[in-house]
């Protein structure tokens, strides 16, 4: 950069280390005051503590604008990080919340990286304890799919990315060994803000904390400017004493007609991702429990059969209905109607044969990716469909934004040979049953394209098999099973043969057939693809009290994954296709 620029620099560093001697939280921004003519806080019991870093006067208000809508309902407080003084900002906002109600307090650090200079004044204050009550360190700003989300709205404001440069800047660095830690934490967020853009690269420069005389940033940005039509995109919390002084005022200035978007804040994803922390150290009662009844969906009565099967589930629990292909519009209009009716946090129910059927599609929606360690591409589990796209983001020259949600999220869902859905297809078979030791029940599945996909189909039919002969379905005279594949011209054929082989075989010597659908609900081609043959026909599992059972026990599983109890099942490796 220019000398013109390294004075200015010097400048913001200086003005803003004057900053440091001013009081470390804001008091108009303090939940009191805002609580004085509102109902009491929310969850009094759990002090929540924002810490920023002092940025000077803009930066800090429009932080503490941001903080205002979390101070009108929580027991709230926000503290600017200094220097060994932020101990002191601290102590008197722990004794704030304290006075307050609270008996815990959990500190909520806005700072994209761990790397960040203030960020390890915060790590180590906290960390000293002799607190007047149980403090803890909630995550990073940076670690949430909402700094992704902000980063990749700011990759949509760049005009004609395809090929374009993207160049990442942070700053707030204590020394060069947390520069190489905060090169290496905002590059692996930019990875993922940037998937599906079409930059020709993304890079990052990143600036000590303060550029007195030294090469505080400059050479790593002009490392990272060297390609094509490069975009500047700062990230970073850093100086804002005003509109002019500041670190993104003053590169705006050095790069001429390189774009240079807007930074951090303000942006309406900081204050919401305050409220989602906030919620997500709150405990939870079963009535903030919110569900999502996500299922392939069809004509009005095939979705009308799927809302009746789950009745009592509906009487129980907060429950909207979203018939999709993990369609984004439709699973975020089914969260904002939780939203509106009083739900903190959600579970969304995949009812699909398969429990990779969508996990990928529907871990990005809600951000899972991200925190739930998905893959970097932002996919998580991949989802095929019938060879054609499936879920959200159409033909779109750019990724879909994630739903932006302060709700707690978990997903859940697959039948597989869940013992329900066995014990389930077999009362199917024993309702059509005249004389078991002459039948044979005969259990058929959509099945996969690709051919280790569809042998896990047949896997879990034969699971489902054995876990009938176990039981009541010995008295059959046979159980077997086969996948249809009837969206796949090249495989179909054989498969259809084999099964219609297996009902003329059953049908043979007085034998009757049961022909059952191992489907979540309904029926699927079997009229049409055995005609000609002799079969009673049932259906698959929906309406049924198992059903039902079977959903209860998807959503107790989710409420776990929600309040920490367990973890989310991994899914069968490579299996990812979907069912009705």
């Amino acid at each position: 950069m220019s000398a013109r620029t390294l004075a200015i620099c010097a400048l913001v560093a200086s003005a803003f280390a004057g900053c440091a001697s001013t009081p470390s939280t804001s008091h108009h921004h303090h939940g009191p005051e805002a609580a004085s003519s509102a109902p009491g806080p929310e969850h009094p019991e759990i002090g929540v503590i924002v810490a920023a870093p002092d940025r000077g006067f803009l930066g800090n208000e429009e932080v503490g604008d941001a903080f205002a809508g979390l101070a009108r309902h929580r027991n709230a407080e926000l503290v600017f990080v200094t220097d060994e003084r932020t101990r002191d900002s601290l102590a008197v906002a722990i004794a704030a919340v304290q006075a307050r109600g609270a008996r815990q307090a959990v500190v909520l650090p806005l700072f994209v990286s761990s790397g960040e200079r203030g960020f390890r004044t915060l790590g180590d204050v906290v960390a000293k304890g002799g607190w007047a009550i149980p403090l803890t360190l909630g995550q990073r700003f940076g670690e949430s799919y909402l700094a992704v989300e902000l980063l990749a709205d700011r990759f949509r404001a760049i005009p004609e990315r395809a090929g374009r440069r993207a160049v990442v800047l942070g700053h707030g660095a204590r020394d060069e060994a947390d520069r190489g830690v905060m090169a290496g934490e905002l590059q692996a967020l930019a990875d993922r803000a940037a998937a599906g853009f079409g930059f020709e690269a993304v890079k990052v420069a990143v600036w000590l904390a303060r550029g007195e005389g030294r090469d505080s940033g400059e050479s790593a940005l002009a490392q990272a400017m060297d390609g094509p039509r490069p975009a500047v995109v700062p990230f970073e919390l850093g100086p804002k004493m005003d509109s002019m002084m500041s670190f993104g005022a003053e590169v705006r200035g050095d790069l001429g007609k390189a774009p240079v978007s807007a930074s951090l804040t303000p942006d309406p994803l900081i204050a919401l991702w305050m409220e989602r922390e906030a919620n997500r150290h709150a405990p939870l009662a079963d009535a903030d429990i919110g569900v999502v009844f996500l299922a392939h969906g069809a004509d009005f009565h095939w979705n009308d059969r799927m809302r009746r099967a789950v009745d009592s589930v509906v009487a129980r629990h907060k429950v909207e209905f979203a018939f999709c292909m993990a369609d984004a519009p439709l699973v975020e209009r089914a969260i904002r109607r939780l939203e509106a009716r009083g739900a903190r946090a959600a579970v969304v129910v995949r009812v699909f044969g398969l429990r990779s059927s969508f996990q990928g599609t529907v871990e990005r929606m809600l951000g899972l990716d991200i925190e739930g360690g998905g893959s970097a591409a932002g996919g998580g589990h991949a989802d095929h469909g019938h060879g054609h796209g499936h879920g959200h983001g159409g033909a779109s020259d750019e990724p879909p934004a994630r739903i932006r949600t302060a709700l707690r999220l978990a997903t859940v869902g697959g039948l597989e040979d869940s013992p329900l859905f066995a014990e389930a297809l077999l009362d199917r078979a024993l309702s059509l049953s005249k004389d078991p030791a002459r039948e044979t029940v005969v259990l058929v599945a959509h099945g996969a394209g690709p051919d280790a996909q569809n042998d896990h189909w047949r896997g879990l039919l034969g699971s489902l098999a054995t876990q009938m002969r176990a039981g009541a379905g010995a008295k059959f005279r046979a159980i077997k099973f086969g996948t249809w594949r009837e969206d796949w011209p090249d495989k179909r054929e054989p498969e259809i043969a084999a099964i219609r082989a297996m009902v003329e075989e059953g049908s043979r010597d007085g034998g009757r057939v049961i022909v059952i659908p191992a489907r979540t609900t309904s029926e699927g081609p079997e009229d049409e693809l055995l005609q000609g043959l002799t079969y009673v026909l049932g259906s698959g599992f929906a309406p049924h009290r198992l059903f039902e059972a079977w959903v209860e026990g998807q959503i107790r599983d989710g409420v776990a994954i929600l309040r920490g109890t367990a973890k989310p099942a991994p899914p069968p490796a490579g299996h990812d296709h979907h069912h009705h």
